[in-house]
């Protein structure tokens, strides 16, 4: 606090030494400053009423910590080191699927690519900028009905036209993802994880063994399909393969006589590898909405978004 000398206080100390005719100025000054300075412990004879030296300036006192600022110190020094508060979410995330012909053709000669979709919904629990997220959700595997070939396989007799029906696969997954916010509304994130896919559907095989199937034509369904019918428009008519069947099964099927059957090579289950990368997006100001567009690879490459919320 800055101690100041009042006019009234200058006005009794003026009368003081016109009366008394005793004091000097300079002592008068002198008495003004010790009237209005706060009263201290004597710890020294006072000066001499003829010293000549200058008035010292009023000296400002630093305002010490008080009883109820102490409590506030202590809560900035605990917040300071304490852990990341810890919250929870749920998001709903849709992607396109894609299995393409390059990858296919390291196990084929002959293949149709896939170009489907998958959905899912995601628990998370976040602790700072690392999240730990289980999603449950549906993925569909199921490309267009074509004709396949295994690699090293004579396309005349191992030409097969397959179909799938509703194969897909319902996956339960653990993921660790973590994210890097560039500012408040927009940041990055990659992570990976391991689930398991309970297989859904089935895929249906009739071998082909039309004079078409050759080296260069086995994919032109139109010149390569079963023996017996006939597929113009490069697909086969559903019901012609049925009546194909005939009790027929996989011993059965061959490309003079062929029979469509339930390929039983199709496992009951699979394991799902996850590795991600993609960017977020928050509304600022705004708190637990959030969004987020990410692509990568989940037994089949992906790219798509999910829109979320933070409790």
């Amino acid at each position: 606090m800055v101690h100041r000398t009042s006019p009234r206080l200058t006005f009794v100390f003026v009368l003081s030494l016109v009366s008394s005719a005793v004091l000097s100025s300079q002592a008068g000054r002198a008495c003004a400053q010790a009237a209005a300075a706060p009263v201290q412990p004597v710890a020294a004879p006072a000066a001499p009423a003829a010293q000549t030296t200058a008035m010292p300036s009023p000296i400002v006192a630093a305002p010490g910590p008080t009883a109820d600022e102490t409590p506030v110190v202590a809560t900035i020094a605990a917040t300071g080191t304490s852990s990341p508060n810890v919250s929870y979410g749920v998001a709903l995330r849709l992607r396109w699927v894609s299995v393409p012909s390059w990858m296919l053709n390291l196990f084929t000669k002959r293949n149709v690519p896939l170009s489907s979709y998958a959905t899912a919904l995601e628990l998370m629990r976040r602790k700072g900028e690392f999240d730990f997220i289980v999603s449950v959700g549906y993925q569909n595997m199921s490309p267009p009905d074509g004709n396949w070939l295994g690699r090293g396989n004579n396309p005349a007799t191992d030409t097969d036209y397959v179909q799938f029906k509703g194969l897909g696969f319902v996956g339960i997954d653990a993921s660790f993802v973590w994210h890097s916010y560039l500012n408040d509304w927009f940041g990055l994130h990659y992570g990976a994880g391991l689930g398991v896919g309970i297989v859904t559907g089935q895929m249906l095989r009739t071998s082909d063994g039309s004079g078409g199937c050759t080296e260069q034509n086995a994919g032109n369904v139109a010149g390569c399909h079963p023996v017996g019918i006939t597929c113009p428009n490069g697909t086969c008519s559903d019901a012609d393969l049925a009546g194909l069947n005939r009790g027929g099964s996989m011993a059965t099927d061959s490309a003079t006589t062929p029979h469509r059957f339930v390929d039983p090579n199709v496992p009951p289950a699979l394991p799902i590898v996850n590795v991600l990368v993609g960017v977020d997006f928050r509304l600022p100001h705004v708190r637990g909405w959030e969004a987020k567009i990410e692509g990568g690879f989940y037994d089949a490459f992906f790219l798509g978004g999910g829109v979320g919320y933070t409790f």
